[in-house]
């Protein structure tokens, strides 16, 4: 239904709407100098469970407002303007973000396009079904080596904007993302007749888990002095009955890194961890890496260039780091690209009191429209 709306907002504004190989929904507004260069802005639509409404759709909405300016006022740019909508930011069931950026960029394998979710959907043929062409990913699709530039509005989801009364980030770098599937496997049974000493209580043994992985990476955020987090926010218990005890869980940890060096301490550290838990433990560990996405620095130049945007729109501004991913961090790895932050209330993301004003979404709009005309000027 989203993008049902998105795509009648295209043709509202007059731009030729298509659905390229990796499942992106575009929005092109062609250059009269009849050029192949193209500059990419959006986000994306689609939310996590029970998250906002401003993470990822602020920055199709402004970019819907930059093209209606452009329109209204005749204004003629040296390259094909496009609005984006990236399939599947988010992680989701197929346990994989970022799906049309990495499909853009040759980096889904097939292994990946092969998974099955929950519900026994394969991914390649969800992609095919709206649109896109699976076969066409080996590589990245050829409409790379024409962009010019990849910009993109988000909020911060952080508090960094908001606390120090600053309108804009111009963001410099995106850390590495890595998930980790954990498999905890014991045995259940009946939980009033299995004695506390016969158990092997799956829950148990990964609440140990748990607890190490917060600990872990509170130690290494203070030594490396760098962004470094890990979270478990998804956990399966099976069978999940208040009188049986559980016999296997399924979680999955959420690391994010801008030290090399500290993720690979925390890697080595967890699986000496879990190595001793097996030693001991009645249940059984496994863990799996399903995704990972290296530490990328944004275009320098691209950078200065929002700079000077900010202060030609007369507002402040600051260079920093951002602690998500983005569609943008994938599309860094073959084009130039970069990002600003707008403030959200009390740095809320991915939760219903996500809120962000529409007075900053502006400025926002305002600075990415001022890019568009430095861009312009820079390649006349």
């Amino acid at each position: 239904d989203a993008r049902a709306w998105l795509t009648d907002q295209f043709k509202i504004l007059g731009l030729l709407v298509s659905t390229d190989d990796a499942g992106n929904l575009i929005g092109t507004l062609n250059s009269k100098k009849h050029t192949d260069k193209i500059v990419m802005i959006g986000s994306h639509i689609d939310t996590v469970p029970s998250g906002g409404r401003y993470d990822g759709i602020a920055g199709v909405v402004a970019s819907l407002c930059v093209i209606k300016h452009i329109k209204d006022n005749n204004i003629n740019l040296p390259f094909n303007l496009a609005v984006y909508d990236y399939l599947g930011e988010e992680l989701n069931d197929w346990g994989i973000s970022c799906i049309g950026t990495r499909g853009m960029i040759g980096a889904l394998s097939d292994e990946i396009l092969s998974r099955s979710n929950s519900s026994g959907n394969i991914l390649k043929d969800e992609i095919n079904k709206i649109g896109g062409n699976t076969k066409s990913l080996s590589k990245p699709l050829p409409m790379i080596q024409n962009i010019l530039a990849c910009l993109e509005l988000h909020i911060e989801q952080g508090k960094i904007l908001e606390q120090k009364n600053i309108e804009i980030g111009i963001v410099r770098s995106i850390p590495s993302i890595s998930r980790f599937n954990v498999e905890v496997n014991g045995q259940a049974g009946h939980s009033g007749t299995i004695l506390m000493h016969q158990r092997a209580d799956a829950l148990v043994v990964s609440s140990e888990i748990i607890t190490y992985v917060n600990k872990l990476a509170l130690k290494l955020s203070k030594e490396s002095n760098q962004h470094f987090v890990s979270t478990i926010g998804k956990i399966n218990v099976y069978p999940n009955a208040a009188a049986i005890i559980p016999g296997k869980v399924e979680m999955t940890i959420d690391l994010r890194a801008s030290s090399k060096s500290s993720r690979q301490q925390y890697i080595t550290e967890l699986e000496k961890q879990i190595e001793d838990i097996n030693k001991t433990s009645s249940c059984r560990i496994e863990i799996n890496e399903t995704a990972y996405a290296p530490y990328v620095e944004m275009d320098k130049e691209l950078v200065k260039l929002f700079k000077k945007s900010a202060d030609a729109s007369g507002l402040s501004s600051q260079i920093m780091d951002s602690g998500a991913g983005h569609d943008t961090a994938q599309l860094s790895r073959v084009a130039p690209a970069s990002m600003i932050f707008i403030p959200c209330k009390d740095g809320l993301s991915h939760c219903p009191e996500e809120h962000a004003e529409i007075l900053d979404i502006s400025k926002g709009t305002a600075v990415l429209f001022n890019m568009l005309e430095n861009l312009a000027d820079s390649n006349q």
